[in-house]
């Protein structure tokens, strides 16, 4: 779960006229130095999948609708039963050293990958119980159970040198995740030390950038490179919350890019709670709240988009067909008032001597309590009053959410470049085995069409499978989805082509580097 943008900024100068100097100077924050230069070690520090985006490439990448296809493979199967994947390399790819990239430096990858020497604790669990062997010019998984998202998973896997490797040599280059390796992506670590890295053009790359150089300085904060930006220091910098955008794109000249994670804002309601266990009252908060206010006024048009469904915009082949909001405060009114909850003198709705007067939980962070201010104000005008009550993000989800003490709740989750959300509804998914915390009742149709999003293989059937989830969604209201989190890659006008994707991750800004050109 995200709770907030974590403090990661950057910073990208174009530096013109200096000869043998880099085309690009991007300043980076960073949690600790040196930076691993393996994208499997550090991965708790966003900068590292960041600078490996640039480095390594998958067997498979996210297209621009952040669905999975070819990169190192060639093209991948899957067998009848949905078990096992037979991925074929490409034929002729080389390491920046010259050496061919094998089968052996996937299965060598995805056996790092699983131990515990590699601390990408996520992409583990989800390699959890998977085989790999090579065969030939293929590599071979087989997975413990059908599972779509595997292809997906196998975007977030970048491949290592590790094939030609023996033991000895994979523990050093492990224990000193600083040193550099052969790459495999747009560039090649030329030198690399605790406050500076220096990359330059993969001779043996797939498509040879036209920037030959790229130089990161590692910063400590946000706050030092967005003032390098308003200096005029630097040309680029990625904001990851509203308040780092607005103050970027205050800079004269500057230019905000949008890209739409993969995470969703919602707010979760405790089905136990007295009123709460009305579905009108849940479908009323839902036709009362306005999500495109919300977007415009609390995140300054800029730090999200409105969501609808359960699926976030930033997986734009799911989330294509999503509805637009349609918010009425006059429709709500007229639902509670049929369903018997009128206004009391104190403008709070009543039925039966039970008040709609709800406490909001939300993590205290940026932009969450602000968003919390304004679904109150916006309930409100319905005759239902909350109070909103911040908490350490850091114990959110186990002090709140986990032990069932919130009455609604406001949320930021991460789901991942896949959209199976059966971790978050499915109704075996509670804590600790998943998120589903509201207490519903269960749901058949909800848990069949959730298994045929999890398990179906061909992408149609997967898009009418999250039709189902949304309307089974929408009919429960075990939450409302608000918006999906945006962060925004800020630029100067240099006359620098910097082509930025619509949607995935903050290293999703590298995903068309070798595109970008300078003037």
């Amino acid at each position: 779960m995200v709770v907030a943008a974590a403090a990661l900024g950057v910073a990208l100068a174009l530096k013109e006229g200096l000869i043998g100097g880099p085309n690009f100077r991007e300043g980076l924050v960073v949690t600790q130095t040196p930076l691993s230069l393996n994208p499997l070690i550090g991965a708790g520090d966003p900068a590292v999948h960041d600078v490996g985006q640039l480095l390594y490439r998958g067997l498979l990448h996210l297209d621009s609708a952040a669905y999975p296809r070819p990169d190192l493979a060639q093209s991948y199967t899957l067998s009848r039963d949905g078990l096992t994947y037979r991925v074929s390399l490409a034929q002729n790819q080389r390491w920046s050293d010259g050496a061919h990239i094998t089968p052996s430096d996937v299965v060598a990858t995805v056996v790092f990958a699983q131990s515990s020497r590699a601390n990408d604790h996520q992409l583990a669990a989800l390699l959890q119980g998977v085989k790999v062997r090579a065969e030939g010019g293929d590599v071979v998984f087989t997975v413990p159970a059908p599972r779509a998202s595997f292809p997906a998973t196998l975007t977030q896997l970048p491949i290592l040198p590790l094939g030609s490797m023996k033991p000895v040599q994979v523990a050093a280059a492990t224990a000193h995740p600083g040193n550099p390796m052969a790459t495999s992506g747009a560039y090649t670590v030329v030198s690399a030390s605790a406050v500076r890295i220096d990359l330059q053009a993969n001779p043996n790359a797939q498509t040879k950038p036209h920037l030959g150089r790229i130089a990161f300085t590692l910063y400590p904060n946000f706050d030092i490179a967005a003032s390098a930006f308003a200096a005029g220091d630097v040309d680029a910098v990625l904001a990851t919350t509203p308040s780092q955008r607005a103050r970027l794109i205050n800079v004269p000249g500057a230019v905000s890019h949008s890209i739409a994670t993969f995470r969703f804002v919602d707010l979760l309601f405790n089905e136990r709670v007295p009123g709460l266990d009305d579905p009108v009252v849940r479908q009323a908060v839902s036709t009362a709240v306005s999500r495109a206010d919300i977007v415009q006024r609390v995140l300054d048009g800029g730090g999200g988009r409105p969501q609808v469904n359960p699926f976030s915009e930033g997986l734009p082949w799911i989330a294509a067909t999503d509805p637009q909001e349609s918010p009425s405060i006059d429709a709500a009114n007229a639902a509670l008032s049929r369903d018997g909850w009128q206004f009391g003198l104190d403008g709070v709705r009543l039925r039966n001597g039970r008040a709609l007067a709800f406490t909001l939980t939300v993590p205290n962070a940026n932009p969450l309590p602000a968003v919390a201010v304004a679904v109150q104000q916006q309930l409100q005008r319905v005759g239902i009053r909350l109070t909103v009550d911040p908490v350490a993000p850091d114990t959110f989800v186990t002090a709140a959410l986990d032990a069932h003490v919130f009455e609604m709740a406001l949320g930021d989750w991460d789901a991942g470049p896949d959209p199976d959300v059966s971790t978050f509804w499915r109704s075996n998914a509670q804590p600790p085995q998943g998120f589903n915390v509201s207490g519903g009742p269960v749901d058949p149709f909800l848990d069949q069409a959730l298994d045929a999003l999890a398990t179906a293989s061909d992408p149609q059937a997967r898009i009418g499978a999250a039709g189902a989830v949304s309307k089974d969604l929408a009919n429960d209201v075990p939450a409302v989805f608000l918006y999906t989190p945006e962060v925004s890659y800020v630029t100067r006008g240099t006359g620098s082509a910097v082509i930025i994707p619509g949607a995935g991750s903050s290293a999703a800004r590298f995903a068309d580097i070798g595109a970008w050109t300078s003037s």
